[in-house]
């Protein structure tokens, strides 16, 4: 890792990029530009992720009778149905982890580092833009969001 390169680590809640920075007078001046610090340069949070169906979605399977009530006839009215709400608020949010990865790697202009679990790995760098691809130089399969960032370095 070089300095100005950026480490990016996401997962479904939150997204962290780090920058590269000179570690000391050296590494600055450019006779060790492997002497890196990460200094944290975005942070979000995916709320989205967060929610419940219960907290989106109001109405629940029986809760209204419907029906034919009529004189000896009985029907039964609609129960609901089984909505994939879940996976579309999952979905969303990894178009958006996705989208947000492509603006800041094109955006810095830098190689990048890319960290995320192997259960979401996949469908976000299937919808990175190529540009933010062909700047990814090393990629885990691993959620690194709990990781202290002085150990990032090494695992990079």
């Amino acid at each position: 890792m070089k300095v100005g390169n950026i480490v990016i680590l996401a997962n479904l809640g939150e997204l962290k990029i780090y920058e590269a920075k000179p570690r000391d007078l050296e590494a600055e001046a450019g006779l060790k530009p492997d002497h890196v610090k990460l200094d944290l340069i975005h942070d979000k949070n995916y709320i989205e992720s967060h929610k419940k169906v219960h907290d989106v979605v109001t109405d629940q399977a029986g809760r209204f009778k419907g029906g034919s009530q009529g004189k000896g006839t009985f029907t039964q009215g609609s129960i609901g149905e089984k909505h994939t709400l879940e996976q579309e608020m999952e979905e969303d949010v990894i178009r958006q982890i996705a989208e947000d990865i492509s603006s800041i790697i094109v955006e810095k202009n830098a190689r990048a580092y890319l960290a995320m679990p192997e259960t979401i790995f996949k469908r976000v760098t299937e919808q990175l833009s190529s540009e933010a691809k062909a700047k990814l130089v090393k990629t885990l399969e691993k959620d690194l969001m709990k990781v202290d960032k002085t150990e990032l370095v090494d695992l990079f």
